[in-house]
């Protein structure tokens, strides 16, 4: 089956026909923080990029931020008299936390840290430079040349939504007024250059549409940005490809006004948070970062994440005990991709997944450490991270013979699994080892049970899991006791609770004394 990043870039291909050089486009308004579900739109992009040079075409990715917005309400965390910068450039807002030079710097940084992290190659600009510029001069020009056929298409769409109609004295686009930085109403143009505007403070000026004060409303800025470079394609959440949406009225703009055809669009859905109805809002804060993502997870399986998920499936985050499962798939599809595992599905999609996830093919397969184990490892007192590593060479987890790279990926799931378990991990998983004997009753053939585990023990220096394991089974199945019994009373001794980690791999990793004397409940 075909990947579906590999579907669409042979649909831009087909569409817009061969060119030296692919635009492929997407933006945000950064009103608040830019969270996991606004990276869907980069990601989208930015995997449908991949897929057009993995055929050999130049790509540019350009990731317009629409900082030239107007600040339209005050979030949830931030003060209140922030109201006073309503009507206002998010880019000219003042930064509430005082970090940085705008509101909109203070999101925009974050997130474009945030995708250098994930080896994403994009060329960010920020629509306020263009405007303030005369970027795009011309084509504001141009679209206050062709008000009457932008009304109409717009009013075309309004009738059948039975919405109300724009008047005649609509404009498509509004003024900063260059003394208040409020947006002003447009009462009048002299057909060339200058503007007539109306400030909310009362008072009215002409300003010219190469100073960078006149701004394009949405539905006329988005097609205009297509013509202007070039865009071939730009996925949208559904709003805004619904019909009668922004992208409809868009592509007939673009036709009418500026003569270019409208990129090739693609649909995504929302991201959620698992057990969180509606979609993630800034405003709201009911938000996951890809900074609280990389306190999890590796780079590469949050790309996986999307690259797995097609455009129109929601995608719910889980960073609970799904986020294990999550891990064991990675695993499983990167041990697919190097030849190390076979697939049970269809295999050249999932290799192609991985290669799509990441930003350069890998030349061999680096050393993977289970997060499973990681997650037990990582709560025993006596680990540190050397001892760790060990553990995990001694029970076969990882080769013997680590290179950089390996250790180094290695201690970096150490560190993410000792946030998962302090942040995110339920209480089901967690777990503390008991300093002393707890005061139970043991059954006597329980307790014979242990005491020939811990003779064993005694008896090998040297031993595996899978020998381990062996041992506890025939342990209790010589003496007819139930294995449910015979877990939950070591799991007891342990832990004080009835269930707990894989048994032979937990002892395992223990201080075989230590393990010796629980066993024979000596403290």
């Amino acid at each position: 089956m075909v990947h579906w990043a590999d579907y669409v870039a042979d649909k831009i291909i087909k569409e817009r026909g061969e060119k030296e050089i692919y635009v492929v486009e997407s933006g945000i308004t950064p009103s608040g923080y830019v969270h996991i579900g606004n990276f869907r739109e980069l990601f989208t992009t930015y995997i449908v990029g991949h897929a057009l040079r993995d055929r050999g075409y130049e790509v540019r990715h350009i990731h317009m931020w629409d900082d030239y917005d107007r600040f339209r309400k005050v979030p949830k965390n931030v003060p209140q008299e922030w109201r006073e910068y309503l009507g206002m450039p998010v880019s000219e807002v003042p930064d509430p936390w005082g970090c940085h030079d705008s509101y909109a710097e203070h999101f925009m940084e974050k997130f474009e840290e945030e995708v250098g992290r994930l080896g994403i190659e994009v060329d960010f600009l920020r629509a306020s430079e263009l405007y303030k510029k005369g970027e795009y001069s011309e084509e504001i020009r141009r679209a206050f040349e062709n008000r009457d056929k932008i009304i109409a298409i717009l009013n075309r769409f309004r009738e059948i939504a039975k919405q109300p109609l724009l008047p005649d004295s609509w404009w498509p686009a509004m003024v900063y007024c260059p003394e208040h930085r409020r947006e002003s109403e447009i009462i009048d143009w002299d057909g060339k250059w200058k503007v007539k505007y109306r400030c909310p403070e009362g008072h009215e000026g002409w300003t010219d549409i190469r100073e960078g004060n006149v701004k394009l409303r949405w539905r006329v800025d988005w097609p205009m940005r297509w013509a202007h470079f070039n865009v071939d394609f730009e996925p949208a959440g559904k709003d805004h490809l619904a019909a009668g949406s922004s992208y409809d009225t868009g592509k007939e703009i673009i036709r009418a006004v500026y003569g270019k055809e409208p990129p090739v669009p693609l649909m995504y859905e929302f991201v959620g948070i698992k057990g969180q109805r509606g979609k993630m809002s800034g405003s709201k804060g009911n938000v996951i970062l890809l900074s609280d993502l990389y306190e999890v997870l590796e780079p590469g399986l949050v790309r996986f994440i999307f690259a797995r998920h097609r455009p129109n499936k929601e995608i719910k985050i889980d960073v609970g005990l799904g986020l294990l499962n999550l891990y064991d798939e990675f695993d499983r599809v990167e041990r697919i991709y190097f030849g190390v595992e076979e697939a049970k599905g269809d295999e050249e999609e999932l290799k192609r997944t991985y290669e799509l996830s990441v930003p350069k093919r890998p030349e061999r397969l680096v050393a993977q450490a289970p997060f499973r184990f990681l997650v037990v490892l990582v709560q025993l007192p006596h680990m540190d991270e050397d001892r760790i590593i060990s553990t995990l060479i001694s029970q076969g987890h990882v080769p013997k013979a680590l290179d950089y790279e390996d250790v180094e990926r290695i201690k970096l799931r150490i560190k993410l699994a000792k946030n998962w378990v302090e942040k995110y991990a339920p209480d089901e998983v967690k777990f503390t080892i008991l300093e002393e004997p707890p005061k139970i009753e043991v059954p006597n053939e329980i307790r014979e049970a242990m005491l020939e585990v811990a003779e064993w023990l005694k008896d090998h220096e040297k031993f595996t899991v899978d020998e381990l394991n062996n041992v506890l089974y025939n342990a209790a199945k010589k003496r007819n006791i139930p294995s449910r019994e015979w877990f939950k009373v070591l799991y007891k001794i342990f832990i004080g609770r009835e269930r707990g980690p894989r048994l032979a791999n937990f002892l395992a990793s223990l201080d075989k004394e230590f393990v010796i004397r629980r066993l024979r409940l000596e403290s």
